[in-house]
């Protein structure tokens, strides 16, 4: 069954098509930008705990660091950031060796190897 409107509906439905379209248009703009400000502090989150791991800034509390990162992208800096961080191993900040000196100095070792250990000069 059709329903048929008359010209007086039809002007008052199309009175209100500009303003639902500016309000349908505003609220689409708020919820892109709220989508991307999420969408970032999410992505500043992950480098901020991938720079914690990897030893990146570790004495900076990790919303401080959100917060500078969430900066540096105001600025375009943050995928070279990201990129840094990618490029740094997960070990690189840990010791990876010790030296020790060894005192028992045997007989066998030449006097190059005791100089070396610290046991001649």
């Amino acid at each position: 069954m059709t329903t048929k409107l008359s010209n007086a509906q039809i002007t008052e439905v199309l009175a209100d098509v500009p303003g639902t379209l500016r309000k349908l248009a505003s609220d689409n703009k708020e919820l892109r930008e709220k989508l991307a400000a999420f969408q970032l502090r999410e992505r500043t989150t992950k480098i901020a705990n991938a720079m914690h791991s990897k030893n990146i800034h570790a004495e900076v509390p990790l919303e401080d660091l959100i917060v500078y990162l969430e900066k540096q992208a105001a600025e375009g800096k943050l995928d070279v950031i990201e990129q840094a961080v990618d490029f740094r191993a997960p070990d690189m900040g840990d010791k990876l060796a010790q030296l020790t000196t060894d005192e028992r100095g045997t007989s066998s070792s030449s006097d190059l190897e005791r100089f070396i250990v610290g046991g001649v000069g």
